[in-house]
């Protein structure tokens, strides 16, 4: 009697996944989007695409962009975002990962400088947004976020006298920003 009720068990709960995996499926989706990123420098723009699957309310997959703000940099990430709601339209997110320098030269505001060279750094992104149906399986998505970005830089600088040695600066260059996106996930 024992062999039998564990036997129906365990029946029962294989029909009950198997009915939940249904359900679920998971799905490959590609977001890409363009932004507007603002602190305290001047507004600039950012353009990436994450690739990735979705189970359920989650999604997960690697990122890659342009980030035009202060130095171009090309981000290189991994992206999570939880769906909530009762149509699962609202979403949070987070994007973590490194910032490769496409720019090897200091800004306009640095004079008198010689060899410079940027390294990369941290790069995450913080945010919530909210996506709407447009097309069959695609939507229009906008966000709302605060992005962080890292760099580091060493610069000679020249000297302004004949007999004067040059000198090297190191730079830490941090920005916290926010971030405005839109785009489209299919």
């Amino acid at each position: 009697m024992n062999r039998n009720l564990f036997f129906n068990l365990v029946i029962a709960l294989l029909i009950s996944f198997s009915v939940s995996a249904q359900k679920n499926k998971i799905h490959f989706h590609s977001i890409n989007s363009f932004g507007l990123i603002g602190g305290e420098s001047e507004v600039s723009t950012s353009f990436q695409t994450i690739n990735g699957i979705q189970f359920s309310n989650w999604f997960s997959g690697i990122g890659v962009g342009i980030d035009n703000y202060e130095y171009k940099t090309l981000p290189l990430f991994f992206d999570a975002r939880w769906y909530f709601g009762s149509e699962k339209k609202a979403y949070v997110y987070g994007d973590l990962g490194y910032n490769f320098p496409l720019k090897n030269k200091p800004g306009k505001g640095m004079i008198n400088y010689g060899n410079s060279h940027f390294k990369g750094g941290l790069y995450s992104e913080l945010g919530i947004g909210f996506k709407t149906k447009f097309i069959k399986k695609s939507s229009i998505i906008f966000s709302l976020a605060h992005s962080y970005k890292q760099l580091e830089s060493r610069a000679e600088i020249l000297p302004m006298c004949m007999d004067c040695d040059a000198y090297w600066y190191n730079y830490k260059l941090s920005y916290g920003r926010i971030s405005l996106k839109t785009g489209i996930e299919f």
